[in-house]
């Protein structure tokens, strides 16, 4: 619904101040805290109001009112300000990746540990699946007769070996220029792009090695694993979420429960990779399981690719001015970092 403009400033001075202080709020604290320019009687009177359209709720008949999730859907949508990250939190934040060694893996445990430091929440990222970890190098070993190795090492730091049989010998001389001229044409793009485009169209040129035609289809099939980038869940902060919760007993059980369920982490926050943008979800608008929790998520990509998400796990009281830009700065770091690390 359209709330007044009153209405809106009353209710998003209530959730500022129930975020910063995490109490029930009445009407004198609104009064002598906030430049509302509204007499206590009206506030009170608007209160009132508020609580019977259902964006706010008493825990006690006299003790204040607190946000519900529909008054936090409101104030996510229409009321919340924005702040700017410091310089100090950026620099703070890209410290973090200076410390790792540009591989993927790293990155992206960096991301959910700055993530969770910043936000006081608990973090989420979402790993690229395996067959989009870009290439860094590849090589072709004879092992014995039609056996040849062939070893894989991706930008993320997995190492992956395939044992490839053809049905004559070749010659390791003959590998190791099979192994410089696939180098040349397919490193720093992902498995999935190699197998089923790169391969395929440098066959139709027949310009490669001896024998690279009839050799390529088994060395594109050998590329992909039925295991392929599984353990692609980093997770950080759940101290954040006790020290959230910790008065809440039955519901940080739950809360914590979601964090054995990789799964539903999994699955939930692969929904957000497609989509652009930084989307909040409230209390039981995205799923059952998360009463009293807010998502906040959005993705990453590698160039124009989209290719995991991240995320910030919290209480519906969490500081949304600064967690919405923190999350989508973070997102636009860590996608210039991955694009970099796949060239």
């Amino acid at each position: 619904m359209n709330l007044s403009p009153r209405h809106r400033v009353i209710l998003k001075a209530l959730i500022d101040e129930f975020v910063a202080d995490n109490k029930p709020v009445g009407s004198k604290t609104l009064s002598e805290k906030y430049e509302i320019g509204l007499s206590p009687a009206t506030i009170r009177s608007c209160l009132a109001e508020l609580e019977e359209f259902g964006f706010i709720a008493s825990r006690h008949t006299s003790g204040g009112r607190v946000p519900t999730e529909r008054g936090y859907r409101f104030y996510v949508d229409s009321l919340v300000t924005l702040f700017d990250l410091t310089m100090k939190e950026k620099q703070r934040i890209q410290e973090e990746y200076l410390k790792m060694q540009f591989r993927l893996d790293q990155v992206l445990i960096a991301t959910s540990r700055v993530l969770a430091s910043l936000s006081q929440s608990a973090s989420v990222v979402l790993g690229p699946e395996g067959s989009l970890d870009t290439l860094k190098h590849l090589e072709l070993i004879h092992v014995n007769g039609g056996e040849v190795l062939m070893i894989l090492v991706m930008r993320s730091g997995t190492v992956l070996h395939r044992n490839i049989f053809f049905d004559y010998h070749i010659s390791q001389e003959s590998l190791y220029q099979l192994s410089r001229y696939l180098n040349e044409n397919v490193k720093g793009f992902d498995i999935q792009e190699i197998q089923s485009n790169l391969i395929p169209q440098l066959m139709l040129k027949k310009d490669g090695p001896e024998g690279f035609g009839s050799l390529a289809p088994s060395i594109a099939r050998a590329m992909v694993s039925e295991n392929f980038g599984s353990d692609n869940l980093y997770i950080d902060g759940l101290k954040n979420l006790y020290d959230n919760f910790r008065d809440e007993d039955e519901r940080l059980e739950s809360i914590l429960h979601l964090f054995d369920e990789k799964d539903f982490l999994r699955n939930f926050f692969s929904e957000y990779v497609p989509n652009d943008g930084v989307y909040t979800i409230i209390g039981k608008d995205g799923d059952e399981k998360l009463g009293g929790v807010t998502i906040i998520a959005t993705n990453y990509r590698m160039g124009e690719k989209r290719i995991g998400s991240m995320g910030i796990i919290g209480p519906q009281r969490m500081n949304y001015n600064k967690a919405l830009p923190l999350l989508e700065f973070t997102s636009k770091l860590v996608s210039e970092m991955i694009t970099k690390l796949s060239r």
